[in-house]
């Protein structure tokens, strides 16, 4: 198809020439803008439909590059424009999936990597490397013909079905017109991306159960950037997608979208996609990638035993030889507004790397990566279940099951992970401890299967394809980038000392125990007494330095603990001594409302919620939580209410499915039958638990993840170890 290079026709499109989107997009059974309150008809896992479409109109981008130089070359260089068969990683999955479960089945995937495929139909037969649609990707007109979206994911926007008219340079009216016609509301909001980036498979796909699948959209929601109230007090004002991943830089002439202030929206959306950014002949993407990645997680140690004795701060460590030695490392996510890593979570690669050193320079242990399945170095990533309740870990996304374990960071969250390891008779002290986070865009396995197919007939015929097309042919050979996102080191023993990668200057002591008691609440039940040493000792030392904020803090996290062990009076008064130092704050309320449901104090509890439902609108966890204390109330209708409420940005969210089912049943409303469907088809499944049990008794990564900390033992370093891994 012609022109379907946005850099092969550089030519000013001619006066007047206007873009057809004769497309009309069905996003739910809800056709009005803004969210749904409850879910589509799964008949078909898209939620992308067509009454009429001129795909070959859509395709080209060759009519934007005559004004938009900038952003046409941004958009050449991007996961958008290589979004379909032309990427092998994704070509790789969705062949298995089609092979395995039939074309029909994989417009789950269409409707977000193969718009146009998908309009056209031609997704329903085989996509072969001739085929032009193959190569397109989400367009221009994808995202800026986005009349309306909804909350509901797997391409929930609907396309205006109206023309948009190519302006005249020199014709202020119809530029104006045409920035009116193509900057249509959704595409400023978080809502837009939140249509792709939320997505969801279940029977549609030949799967027994719903399963929730990427969700960066709900996650951001619930955060203190999306608006939400989490559970600890952050200072993170709003920010919307687009602040984060599409960055203004400088346009240069020909770049007529920012001839008003001379800037212009990065339209690369740098992520975390290193692998690709490296491929593409834009040095700026790869730059943006990293600085994306780099400094959003903060890498600190928490407390250290060694032998029987415990150190709150890693320098206080008296050292012994022969003694086992344990230490806690703490990453705590500091600026991404979603889970990290996001995307699809069960397949990018992140991980802690270990290394103890003592004070001659020997490597005593390391967590050396060996297998891909991750056992011997903590992966941050969420654990897939087959329905053999075996680890899948090659992303094929038909046999998903169950959801195991996620071990990624949600927004401002922190996680802790311990290692041991037995010291030498004689331990030359000072013992240096270095943690490094590390990530690439793919595990190993995948990598090694993509390279594989990537060598095959159909490989050669899309790297080919790409070529032809002006396209770069991207090579899942070629290694892939690591980048270290962050790094942290600490002394242990005589003459110890502290420091950290950032700056050279350590954090300070109360910032440290405070994240690692986070860290602690935040997990499983059976971990959170062990919070309570560190709060103390953070309390005595933010008192000792005056530091208001930080004693402010400490009592919050008091009342969280006293909250999670069911003392809810303690909890309340610890959070009146928080409010008195930091003024009012919508988490006071969240946290007591929590402790009061946890003692069953629900009229009370009522309260709180409805203070936070009135700060934090638009956040699913508040109407959650306020749907559950009604429904306990036995306030059934009101119930109802909040349940709706919540499902309007979140649809199909288990708990408020079920708030809205007992209480439609309750009151016997005709809804109920059809409410309590929905709510069965999205709740999580019945086999869940023995899968869980299967994956822990054959494998140890299964039986690792399942302790309330994971836990694990440093070991010698073998031959040809290199504990640096050099930034790309």
């Amino acid at each position: 198809m012609p022109g379907s290079n946005v850099l092969s026709h550089m030519t000013h499109p001619r006066r007047l020439r206007s873009l057809s989107i004769c497309v009309l997009l069905a996003a739910c059974t809800n056709p009005a803008p803004g969210p749904s309150a409850r879910p589509s008809d799964d008949a078909t896992a898209s939620r992308l439909r067509a009454s009429f479409v001129d795909v070959e109109r859509l395709a080209k981008t060759d009519d934007c590059v005559g004004c938009h130089r900038d952003v046409a070359s941004h958009w050449a260089s991007s996961v958008h424009a290589y979004a379909s068969f032309d990427n092998p990683w994704y070509r790789l999955s969705v062949d298995a999936f089609r092979s395995e479960r039939g074309a029909e089945e994989s417009r789950f995937c269409a409707g977000c990597h193969d718009p146009l495929l998908l309009l056209s139909g031609e997704i329903d037969g085989p996509v072969q490397a001739e085929n032009e649609l193959a190569y397109v990707g989400v367009t221009c007109l994808v995202c800026h013909g986005a009349q309306s979206v909804t909350a509901d994911g797997n391409a929930s926007l609907r396309l205006a079905p109206t023309a948009a008219l190519i302006p005249d340079p020199a014709d202020a009216t119809e530029i104006a017109a045409h920035r009116e016609a193509l900057t249509m509301t959704p595409l400023r909001t978080a809502a837009l991306c939140g249509s792709c980036h939320r997505s969801f498979s279940g029977k549609e796909m030949g799967n027994q159960n719903h399963l929730q699948g990427i969700d960066d959209f709900g996650d951001w929601a619930s955060s203190a950037y999306g608006g939400g109230v989490q559970d600890h007090l952050v200072s993170t004002g709003p920010a919307t997608c687009q602040g984060c991943h599409m960055r203004t830089e400088a346009a240069s002439e020909g770049e007529l979208a920012g001839s008003r202030d001379g800037e212009v929206r990065s339209h690369r959306w740098a992520a975390s996609h290193t692998a690709l950014a490296a491929q593409l002949p834009d040095p700026t993407y790869a730059n943006q990638a990293r600085s994306t990645l780099q400094g959003a997680i903060i890498v600190d140690f928490g407390p250290v035993v060694a032998g029987s004795r415990r150190y709150l701060l890693p320098r206080e460590a008296i050292l012994q030889g022969a003694q086992t030695l344990r230490f806690d490392v703490v990453l705590e996510n500091a600026e991404v507004g979603h889970r990290f890593p996001g995307g699809v979570r069960d397949l990018q690669d992140s991980w802690v790397e270990v290394t103890l050193r003592d004070a001659s320079g020997r490597v005593l242990g390391v967590s050396e990566r060996r297998r891909d399945d991750g056992n011997d170095v903590f992966v941050l990533r969420a654990t897939v279940l087959d329905a053999a309740g075996r680890p899948e870990r090659l992303h094929r996304v038909h046999r998903f099951a169950a959801t195991a374990f996620d071990q990624t960071l949600g927004a401002h969250q922190s996680r802790t992970v311990r290692y041991a390891i037995e010291l030498p008779e004689e331990p030359v002290a000072p013992l240096r401890l270095d943690a490094r986070l590390l990530h690439r865009k793919h595990s190993p396995g995948f990598q090694a299967l993509a390279c594989e197919a990537s060598r095959s007939e159909r490989g050669t015929g899309f790297a080919t394809g790409a070529l032809a097309r002006g396209k770069v042919a991207i090579d899942p050979c070629v290694e892939e980038p690591v980048t270290v996102i962050g790094s942290a080191t600490a002394w242990l023993g005589e003459g110890a000392m502290l420091q950290s990668a950032r700056g050279g200057a350590a954090r300070p002591d109360v910032e440290r125990l405070l994240s690692h008691s986070r860290a602690l609440l935040g997990g499983p039940q059976e971990a959170t007494h062990l919070a309570k040493p560190s709060l103390e000792r953070a309390m005595r030392l933010a008192s000792r330095a005056g530091a208001t904020a930080m004693v402010a803090q400490v009592w919050l996290l008091r009342a969280r603990l006293s909250a999670r062990e069911g003392r809810a009076d303690e909890a309340i008064d610890f959070l009146g001594q928080a409010q008195a130092l930091a003024g009012y704050d919508p988490v006071f309320d969240r946290v007591r409302g929590d402790a009061l449901a946890q003692v069953w104090r629900w009229a009370e509890a009522l309260e709180s919620y409805e203070r936070v439902v009135d700060a934090s609108p638009l956040d699913p966890v508040a109407w959650r939580n306020l749907a559950r204390a009604y429904g306990s109330l036995g306030d059934d209708e009101n119930a109802v209410r909040a349940a709706e409420a919540g499902l309007a940005f979140s649809p199909r969210d288990e708990a408020l499915l079920r708030s809205r089912a007992l209480g439609l049943s309750s009151l016997g409303l005709p809804d109920a039958d059809e409410a309590m469907r929905q709510w069965l088809t999205h709740r999580t499944p019945d086999q869940q638990p023995a899968l869980l049990s299967r994956c822990e008794q054959a494998y140890e990564s299964c039986a690792r993840d399942r302790q309330p900390i994971p836990d694990y033992t440093l070991i010698p370093p073998t031959k040809g170890f290199h504990a640096s891994i050099d930034p790309r």
